[in-house]
C-alpha cells in the first residue's frame, strides 16, 4: 500500500491531487483544515489536509466518497474574491473571513475599539494589519493586551509625539487662527495667563477681531487683569504699528477674527496682515467636538498660511479621540502643540502629549 499526504486549498482539489498522484483506486482515510500561508499579508488561509493510500481493493469505498464531496462542493457558494480585496471594516466580512482564515479574537475587539473611536477606516486598515504582520512575527503568541502596547508604540511612532513645552512654542508674536465658535479668545488668555504667572514674562494683547465686540471686551477683561495692554488692529496699517509698538514685550498675543472657514476672503484678509517683516508664530485652533470631514476641510483652508502648530480645544466635551488621531495621521506636518479641557482660565489647559491622546484613544489613563 502507497500512502501520501496532500495538502490544498479545497476537498475537490485534494482528490483531483490523489487521483493524479495514487490513481482512481486511492482512498483518502484521514482529512484535516490546516492553516497553510498567508492571504495578501493579511490572514492565513485555512486548506485542506489529506492522507490518502492506494488500494486496488477499495474502489467502491473511494467512489462513494468522491460522489459526498462533490455533492457538498455544489452545495457551497464561492467566496466573492472582491468582497474580500475591498477597504472595507472587518466586522462587515466576519461570517465569510472566518470561514477561510484564522484570526485572533483579539484583532476584531481592537478593530471594534478603533472605529467606535471614530479612527477613520484607511487609518484603522493599516493599523490592523501591523498588528497582524507582529502577531506572525511573535509566532501567532501576542496577546490582545501586547497588541495594544503595540498598537500604542505604532501610533507614537507614526505621530509628532514628542511633547512641546511652551519655552519652545512661545515666540514673540503668537497668533491663533480657526473657525468660529472653537474658543480662540478664551485660549489666547490661557496662553498668556500661563505666561504671566509661571513664567513672569511681560505680554501684550492685539485683536483683529472687529466682527464681535463680546471677543473685545472679553479679552481687555482678561488683559486688565494681567494689567496688559490690548489694542485692536483694524488695518494693516494699525496692525504693522502695534507690532512695532510692542516689540519690547516678552510676548505678543494675537487674537483674530471667527469666521466662516469657508469663506476665502477671511484666509485672503489674515494673509494681509501676515505681510509683516516680523515672524509671527500661528496656531491652528479647532475643537475635538467637530467632525473629521469638516476639521479636514478646515485644514486644507488654512493651508495658504503654511499653519504647522495645532491646539485642540474641548476635549472634555467628547469621549471619542479617533478623530484626532486621524487628523493628525492625514496631516503629519501638523504638531499637537496644547489642548484644552474647559473655561477656567489659565487652569483648563495642558501641554500636549500624544501619548496621552493614544492612551484615551485605547482607554487607558494619562501616562504610558
Amino acid at each position: 500500500m502507497k500512502m501520501k499526504k496532500i495538502i490544498a486549498p479545497t476537498m475537490a482539489q485534494a482528490i483531483e491531487k490523489v487521483k493524479q498522484e495514487l490513481g482512481d483506486n486511492a482512498v483518502i482515510f484521514h482529512t484535516k483544515k490546516v492553516a497553510n500561508g498567508k492571504f495578501f499579508n493579511l490572514f492565513k488561509k485555512e486548506h485542506v489536509e489529506v492522507f490518502a493510500a492506494s488500494d486496488p481493493d477499495t474502489e467502491s469505498s473511494f467512489n462513494k466518497m468522491r460522489r459526498e464531496t462533490e455533492v457538498k462542493t455544489k452545495e457551497t457558494k464561492p467566496l466573492n474574491r472582491d468582497a474580500v480585496l475591498r477597504p472595507m471594516p472587518y466586522k462587515k466580512l466576519d461570517e465569510k473571513v472566518d470561514r477561510l482564515f484564522s484570526v485572533p479574537q483579539w484583532l476584531k475587539s481592537i478593530q471594534d475599539l478603533l472605529l467606535n473611536q471614530s479612527v477613520q477606516w484607511p487609518h484603522a486598515e493599516q493599523l490592523l494589519q501591523g498588528l497582524v504582520k507582529k502577531w506572525y512575527q511573535s509566532d501567532e503568541q501576542m496577546s490582545g493586551d501586547e497588541a495594544k502596547k503595540v498598537l500604542y508604540d505604532e501610533l507614537l511612532q507614526r505621530l509628532n509625539a514628542e511633547p512641546i513645552h511652551t519655552s519652545h512654542l512661545n515666540g514673540k508674536y503668537m497668533m491663533l487662527v480657526g473657525p468660529t465658535g472653537v474658543g480662540k479668545t478664551t485660549t489666547l488668555a490661557k496662553l498668556a495667563s500661563r505666561a504671566v504667572l509661571e513664567e513672569g514674562k511681560k505680554v501684550a494683547f492685539i485683536t483683529a477681531d472687529t466682527y464681535r465686540i463680546a471677543a473685545v471686551d472679553q479679552l481687555k477683561m482678561y488683559a486688565n487683569i494681567l494689567e496688559a495692554p490690548m489694542e485692536t488692529a483694524y488695518t494693516e496699517q494699525d496692525f504693522n504699528e502695534l507690532l512695532q509698538r510692542f516689540a519690547k514685550y516678552d510676548h505678543v498675543f494675537i487674537d483674530t477674527a471667527g469666521r466662516n472657514f469657508q469663506n476665502s476672503v477671511y484666509i485672503a484678509e489674515l494673509l494681509q496682515f501676515l505681510k509683516a517683516e516680523r515672524q509671527i508664530n500661528m496656531y491652528l485652533v479647532l475643537a475635538a467636538t467637530a467632525k473629521y470631514e469638516d476639521l479636514n476641510r478646515v485644514i486644507h483652508q488654512f493651508e495658504s498660511l503654511h499653519v504647522s502648530q495645532l491646539i485642540v480645544t474641548k476635549v472634555d466635551e467628547t469621549a471619542t479621540y479617533g478623530t484626532l488621531i486621524s487628523i493628525l495621521l492625514q496631516h503629519p506636518r501638523l504638531n499637537l502643540a496644547y489642548m484644552t479641557n474647559g473655561q477656567e482660565v489659565p487652569d483648563d489647559l495642558q501641554k500636549a502629549h500624544v501619548g496621552n491622546l493614544i492612551n484615551h484613544l485605547l482607554g487607558g489613563s494619562d501616562g504610558q
